[in-house]
């Protein structure tokens, strides 16, 4: 196994995707980043060996070795998960496939219980994009292409004056009604396809779509985008001039935990 916690592991845990996305956004983005631990299994024996350690985590994440393709496909209700079985389940899909452990500062919330999922896109030097969707959402809904409920478009050099007051004279696109509405209904049925009950979610889900909370983009703009301009050199000096940051929402904050460049978002 490798570990966040063992300097000497972090290098090695960079060659996977998802945990490189992880650590890249808690290296350059400390104060914003909510992530605690982090760990690699490798196999159901390495699992078995420390399944103590491993069952002390509170999510998962399938993840592979960035010189074989990335998996997809593995999705998680966010309940108990035999990992034994899961092992099995993804080597059959490739031998070198691995679980990625983590856990979040705060106690995780169900994945239809958020306010938003976030997604903003940088082009160092040009611009920002944010895109979102709404409460009953997630980051899946972006990083899938399946909807956007808002967009805002703002010009690299009028992020040192983003505040709250003037944020939404940035917004380019508002989801209508009747999208909404179709939008809605694909995610009940991708909730549905994870063994949830629909009683268990729908009323997190509104019937009709209302902007997400200032609250939520004054936040945002307080731990992510302030920092940007900031970290301009920095970023650009490790490769990373074009990108994307990800996540959702846990309360009234936003988690966003996950960065990587563009030729996994395009």
């Amino acid at each position: 196994m490798l570990v966040l916690e063992n300097s000497k592991d972090i290098d090695l845990m960079r060659n996977y995707y998802r945990a490189s996305d992880m650590i890249d956004f808690w290296y350059f983005f400390p104060d914003a980043s909510p992530l605690e631990r982090l760990a690699i299994c490798f196999d159901e024996k390495d699992y078995i060996s420390n399944r103590d350690f491993f069952d002390s985590f509170e999510s998962y994440r399938v993840d592979i070795s960035k010189s074989e393709r990335i998996i997809e496909g593995f999705e998680s209700d966010g309940s108990t998960t035999d990992y034994v079985e899961l092992f099995k389940k993804i080597k059959k899909v490739n031998e070198n496939a691995v679980i990625l452990f983590f856990d979040l500062r705060g106690k995780a919330t169900k994945r239809y219980e958020r306010l938003a999922g976030i997604s903003v896109n940088v082009n160092i030097g040009e611009d920002v994009c944010i895109e979102a969707v709404g409460k009953g959402f997630d980051g899946r809904e972006i990083s899938k292409g399946k909807t956007i409920h808002e967009r805002y478009y703002i010009p690299w050099f009028e992020l040192r004056h983003l505040t709250i007051d003037n944020f939404h004279k940035y917004n380019i696109f508002e989801i209508d009604q009747d999208d909404y509405a179709k939008s809605r209904e694909e995610r009940i049925n991708y909730l549905l396809s994870l063994g949830l009950h629909e009683d268990e979610f729908i009323d997190f889900i509104p019937k009709y779509y209302k902007r997400i909370p200032d609250f939520i983009w004054e936040n945002l703009i307080q731990t992510v985008i302030s920092q940007l301009e900031k970290n301009e050199e920095i970023l650009t000096n490790y490769g990373y001039k074009n990108f994307a940051i990800n996540g959702n929402t846990e309360g009234n904050e936003c988690f966003l935990w996950q960065m990587y460049n563009k030729d996994r978002y395009i």
